[in-house]
């Protein structure tokens, strides 16, 4: 058992060990509690506090499951003070102890918000009270953490369905009820009220319903998922092909017969392009893509880019918690989405950042644009009744030109400036100039390679961590390894800017080494602190050519820093298996004789994927990420139907990455996809797993 003389800090979460406060200025009375704590089946964290006068609110906190209460002689003393432990103590119980001269006796305890009084001198009895209330307490706790956690994951599940695109429902029977404004559109009314009501059977095409009415009964005798396609009319008698995904919904009543239903347009899928361009909140890899390509749609229209970061995001999580700051800066990606307009973009870029694209008729239209929006930002409230929050951003913007190859030159003076903005206080917007940079060699192939053997002998590279996230209930911490090279300024700069320059002059096996052996070094400093995580780590095809001598390093490495070789998971490209098939089922045969594990990555591109699943072991496949960045056609769903098959019949799990919205991840999952990655999920994080006290590289 810990034990503390101190207030702990206020936290959130129910963890394994309890926290029990007592209150007690005599140490002969705390000995007694913390001995009879001690045989408590349960682990206890016990704090001491001597004046519980000296309580603040900050002291009520939802970790304590137990509040113990050395009650006063004085009885105006002691009501006093029992009356403030009760009003701080939350959902905690609280035990007041008599030392054989309380001020006030059991009933008068139990009238002022006790849950117990027990004599001191009663041992047995002491005992059995103080573990009763410690149940009580724990369970208590436990209620309220799941409470909490209920509340973030239905707001979460609003921001997930806003972000949507899908035509959603929830149906009474056959009548429709909390339709989405998507369902509204697709069945022909104006909007959510006019849809409330509907029988949705009545929309159905005749030669359908039956099917309809059958899958209907099928979810809600069976309590099982149900699909089908079938044709949808409105009162115009216009009809549509529609693909269903039927769930079964949590009646309130016993009577009550609740169907999930998601509602997808067939002909959508034919509209890939058109349907991306929807108020959908994106994410980076879709933002670099748009501006590897964007221009001015009309020459009456001046394209513009604003960068948004809101301020002080770290204080926001040490106040109100990772998951609850997540969900109120997604929020404030839903506010920027309703200040779209038009042919208008908004791209979550990182945690509190966010890029917008826009089109206007003038420079000063895009100013004033700007200006207004961090004004309004600045005076939203974001949250619900039980957590808000007031936020302000730093702006920047610039009208785009010079043609798209400088748009991540412009992107990136942006964000110098909105970081400049926050430093200094942050609330303010910026214009900036969008001149081409005057040395125009920066990135060119020489320069990059100096920088990058310098890199390898200064250890100027850095890694960040992408996590991979179970849909099935897999609590195991798998991580993607992502390569980053530290710039004289110390900013970090994307493989995709230097690595072309480390292919060509042959550098991708000596970075390869340093990636590995940091992984080895991050996995066995993680097991020092009993943390078991997994990390995928990408070989490129020069390193698989030198197979041999690969493996003969990695042995190597290995014995000077033992670690679980199945914690190390080496990652090849369907296009690198198929270039160089033999090399590749050698390197990943001896890998998994030695106990690691390979993943086929940027699998499915290709009919004939399957046949690779043949030609070497594989222990994970990572989906092509077009499967994840597009609604699928007949084709690809096929495709990707027949891949789910293969792996199923293989026992292979299957991870989709840089998944960059909520369709996508709802799509994947219903398709019995086991992992997700990708920026909407997880943004890389270059300290997640770092121990700056642990020991150097062998």
């Amino acid at each position: 058992m810990n034990q503390h003389t101190t207030a702990s800090q206020p936290g959130t979460g129910v963890g394994k060990t309890l926290a029990v406060l007592a209150i007690t200025a005599n140490d002969t009375v705390f000995e007694r509690i913390h001995g009879v704590l001690d045989d408590s089946d349960d682990p206890v964290d016990l704090v001491r506090v001597e004046d519980p006068t000296q309580l603040g609110e900050d002291d009520a906190i939802s970790g304590v499951a137990l509040i113990v209460l050395h009650c006063h002689a004085d009885e105006t003393r002691a009501r006093r003070e029992l009356g403030l432990v009760h009003g701080l103590a939350g959902l905690a119980p609280v035990v007041v102890l008599d030392n054989s001269d309380a001020g006030i006796d059991r009933d008068a305890a139990l009238e002022a918000g006790a849950w117990e009084m027990v004599a001191l001198s009663e041992d047995a009895l002491l005992g059995l009270r103080l573990r009763q209330a410690l149940e009580v307490g724990r369970v208590r706790v436990e209620l309220q953490d799941a409470a909490q956690r209920l509340n973030q994951t239905q707001r979460r599940l609003d921001v997930l369905l806003s972000h949507g695109q899908d035509a959603r429902a929830t149906l009474l029977g056959q009548r429709v009820a909390e339709p989405s404004p998507a369902f509204a559109r697709l069945i022909g009314v104006k909007d959510i009220e006019s849809a409330r009501g509907i029988d949705l059977l009545d929309r159905v095409a005749p030669h359908d319903r039956n099917r309809f009415s059958e899958a209907l009964d099928q979810v809600a005798t069976e309590q099982s998922d149900a699909s089908l396609v079938f044709d949808l009319t409105t009162h115009l008698n216009h009809r549509q092909s529609v693909r269903a995904l039927l769930t079964p919904g949590v009646a309130e009543k016993s009577d009550e017969r609740r169907t999930n239903v998601v509602l997808q347009s067939v002909d959508s899928e034919q509209q890939a392009g058109d349907a991306a361009r929807g108020p959908a909140l994106d994410g980076r890899m879709a933002l670099h893509s748009v501006l590897s390509q964007t221009v001015s749609r009309a020459k009456e229209y001046v394209l513009g880019m604003v960068f948004v970061a809101v301020d002080e995001v770290a204080g926001l999580q040490d106040q109100y918690g990772l998951a609850e700051s997540d969900l109120l800066l997604q929020e404030v990606g839903l506010y920027l989405i309703q200040a779209l307009r038009g042919e208008d973009r908004v791209f979550r870029f990182a945690a509190g950042e966010y890029v917008m694209i826009v089109e206007r008729h003038s420079a000063n239209e895009i100013e004033e644009f700007a200006q207004t929006l961090q004004s309004a930002l600045a005076e939203e409230a974001f949250g619900d009744e039980h957590q808000s929050a007031a936020l302000t951003g730093s702006l920047a913007y610039c009208v785009l030109s010079g043609g798209s190859s400088q748009n991540d030159a412009h992107l990136q003076r942006l964000m110098n400036a909105a970081y400049e903005l926050r430093e200094q206080g942050g609330n303010a917007c910026r214009k900036c100039t969008v001149d081409s940079p005057a040395d125009a060699s920066v990135g060119a192939h020489d320069a990059w390679v100096q920088r990058l053997q310098d890199a390898l002998e200064q250890d100027r590279f850095s890694l960040a961590y992408q996590g991979v996230t179970s849909l099935a209930g897999d609590s195991q911490p798998y991580f993607d390894v992502l390569l980053r090279y530290v710039d004289d300024r110390g900013a970090l700069v994307r493989p995709g800017e230097f690595l072309p320059a480390a292919e060509h002059a042959n550098m991708m096996p000596d970075i390869d080494r340093w990636v590995v052996q940091r992984a080895i070094d991050v996995i066995w400093q993680q097991k020092a602190k009993n943390t078991e995580i997994i990390l995928f780590v990408k070989l490129s095809p020069a390193t698989i050519e030198a197979g041999e001598t690969f493996t003969q390093w990695l042995a190597e490495a290995i014995e000077q820093r033992p670690i679980d070789t199945s914690a190390l998971i080496f990652s090849f490209r369907e296009d690198d298996v198929r270039s160089n098939a033999r090399a590749t089922g050698q390197l990943a045969q001896a890998l998994a004789d030695a106990g690691f594990r390979v993943a086929l990555t940027h699998y499915g591109s290709t009919p004939k994927a399957v046949q690779i699943l043949d030609r070497m072991p594989a222990h994970f496949i990572k989906l092509a990420p077009d499967f994840a960045r597009q609604i699928l056609g007949r084709e690809q769903d096929e495709r990707l139907a027949h891949i789910i098959a293969s792996a199923r019949e293989r026992e292979i799990p299957l991870i989709a990455e840089q998944i960059e919205d909520a369709n996508s991840m709802a799509r994947l999952w219903q398709a019995g996809i086991n992992y997700v990655q990708g920026h909407f999920i997880q943004e890389p994080d270059t300290e997640a797993l770092t121990d700056d006290t642990a020991a150097p590289a062998l």
